[in-house]
């Protein structure tokens, strides 16, 4: 079985019904955290996780709404003798290492012990291979160390491509381009954008994605990453996208999993 949990679905600001964005993936004996935000040991409890299980963590950037929860699931995994693998930019690492010293978590006697696996940015030669999941890595557009990431689920021969935080980008429409799902930043809709153009630089509005998906002939689109710090319905968001995008489409809520097959 391989799914994706979506742990989080809110931007920056989390909301009374999604929390920030962070996602799970699960692929036979792949667990993987995508981004730690949240309450995560809470979370993992509710989708009948154990927090003990979890070792590895890919982190899209270095955004306090990506990386906050992380301290306090290192804290949590008190006594426990594990090791941790943290995928990460190198400045990403170097952010997470300076935590860790702040609120003395780098005693691997009382913590865990924590590897870094530092991510080159490279569509084509995956960093990170199991039997059962490859990931690969590219750049987008939100901060310089921001990396979105494709999987590979070797089984059922399926692909996923998460964009994390983003800007249209001309290179995750060329990775995206005909995969069986695409995750995607979608902010907020289009009249946010021209109200706001800075937002253009760092994310996408659900006009701009139903252009990408479709440009990348996706299968599933889920939007993911709403801003919830400003006023509008999900329906102007499926609205905005279906103006451009006629394939499937799924809004995920918080702790829901999708099934990839």
């Amino acid at each position: 079985m391989s799914e994706i949990i979506f742990l989080g679905t809110a931007g920056a600001v989390a909301s009374g019904e999604r929390d920030n964005t962070s996602l799970l993936i699960r692929s036979k004996n792949d667990l993987i955290l995508i981004d730690a935000a949240g309450g995560l040991v809470k979370k993992l409890a509710q989708v009948n996780l154990d927090f003990r299980m979890l070792s590895q963590i890919f982190l899209t950037h270095g955004h306090p709404d990506h990386i906050y929860g992380l301290v306090s699931l290192l804290h949590s995994q008190y006594g426990l003798k594990n090791k941790v693998h943290i995928f990460a930019h190198q400045k990403v690492i170097g952010l997470v290492k300076t935590l860790r010293r702040i609120f003395k978590l780098t005693d691997t006697t009382k913590f865990p012990e924590v590897i870094y696996h530092k991510i080159e940015a490279n569509p084509k030669i995956s960093f990170y291979n199991s039997p059962w999941l490859a990931v690969y890595a590219f750049k987008v557009r939100h901060t310089s160390e921001s990396l979105g990431f494709r999987f590979l689920f070797k089984s059922i021969n399926k692909s996923c491509v998460f964009s994390g935080d983003t800007a249209r980008e001309s290179n995750l429409i060329k990775v995206s381009s005909g995969c069986d799902y695409l995750i995607h930043d979608c902010f907020a809709p289009e009249r946010y954008f021209k109200k706001y153009p800075q937002l253009k630089r760092m994310h996408t509005s659900s006009l701009s994605l139903g252009e990408i998906a479709s440009e990348s002939n996706v299968k599933v689109l889920v939007p993911i990453h709403f801003a919830s710090e400003v006023k509008y319905s999900i329906r102007e968001i499926i609205k905005e996208i279906k103006r451009n995008f006629s394939g499937k489409l799924i809004i995920p809520s918080d702790l829901q999993a999708l099934k990839i097959n």
